[in-house]
């Protein structure tokens, strides 16, 4: 899978006070995409050509570039690094698309790379400029126009970080994005269901997801996302080995399906099983943009999670 970066641009809103606290900031960042690259993700996309950017009162990223008092090999490296740095404005049709219909807002502001990193599950990256940017995820409101050119609206949780810190937390997260042979092009919908037990071993899919997923090509947008969070789903069962499900040690915003909408669609959200076992399915994960969810439950216990729906919001 070809997983980048995407710098946050609200991080490099304000300005510091001064140039010593400029330098350890941009230290950090530093590390911060030094270690993501050690990982195998090579590209970090931004908004402008960054060394215009003020870091604190005249003080740009230029000046920081050639300041002798900062680290010969970090500033080394980011010339290298911002050389080759593509735009936003440079990702594919098929993502401009989706980006044109949706918003992110993070705290009550619009948040332009935010909504990039979140729409191609990117990993974002800040500089620590803020106390809201010491985490590991981001939580993220997402705007979006349905189908019926309806505003839909929704939270949503985004792989994020600010320090090497962060990047080690998510260290087997990345690796398995990027080698995991699940994400090879020549896997469609057809191939996963095939194959399902070698890719996923301790997911257990139902049987009407054969006909949801063969219905999925490799060029479908949405089956980069299906893949992701069913891979997200099998890396939580290899760790989850004692007690209760755990959503929040999923990388993907997880929530239960509301009593009223378990009311309205029981009969939907109630599934035969491989075991001939009918079961409720409530816990859901989403995928954006666009109103698709993938439903799944933990009543196995450790180490297993059935599958049970892959498809559209139920209406």
């Amino acid at each position: 899978m070809d997983l980048e970066m995407v710098l946050n641009e609200l991080s490099l809103e304000t300005p510091v006070a001064d140039i010593s606290t400029a330098r350890k900031l941009m230290s950090e960042l530093i590390q911060t995409l030094i270690q993501t690259k050690k990982l195998g993700v090579k590209i970090l996309r931004t908004d402008r050509d960054l060394n215009y950017i003020e870091l604190a009162p005249n003080y740009p990223i230029a000046s920081w570039r050639n300041d002798r008092e900062v680290d010969r090999e970090e500033r080394r490296f980011f010339r290298s690094l911002i050389t080759k740095v593509p735009l936003w404005s440079d990702v594919t049709e098929e993502i401009k698309s989706k980006f044109d219909l949706s918003e992110v807002w993070h705290q009550g502001k619009l948040a332009e790379g935010l909504r990039l990193a979140l729409i191609s599950d990117y990993i974002a990256i800040s500089l620590l400029s803020q106390p809201q940017w010491d985490t590991d995820f981001l939580e993220l409101q997402l705007t979006e126009l349905g189908k019926n050119q309806e505003l839909i609206y929704q939270s949503e949780k985004n792989v994020h970080a600010s320090r090497s810190s962060h990047v080690k937390q998510h260290t087997e997260w990345i690796k398995n994005c990027i080698e995991n042979k699940l994400f090879d092009r020549q896997v469609d919908g057809e191939v996963l269901w095939e194959r399902r037990q070698e890719f996923l071993p301790n997911l257990i899919l139902c049987e009407q997801l054969e006909q949801q997923l063969q219905n999925l090509n490799t060029g479908d947008h949405i089956l980069q996302q299906v893949k992701k969070r069913l891979l997200e789903l099998e890396q939580y069962c290899k760790t989850w080995k004692t007690g209760a499900f755990n959503k929040n040690l999923l990388p993907s915003k997880t929530t239960p399906e509301s009593d009223s909408r378990i009311q309205q669609f029981r009969q939907q959200l109630t599934i035969k099983c491989p075991d001939g076992k009918k079961r409720l399915f409530s816990w859901h994960l989403r995928m954006t943009p666009g109103a698709w969810r993938l439903y799944f439950s933990e009543e196995l216990g450790p180490g297993k999670i059935l599958i049970g729906y892959v498809g559209l919001k139920l209406k």
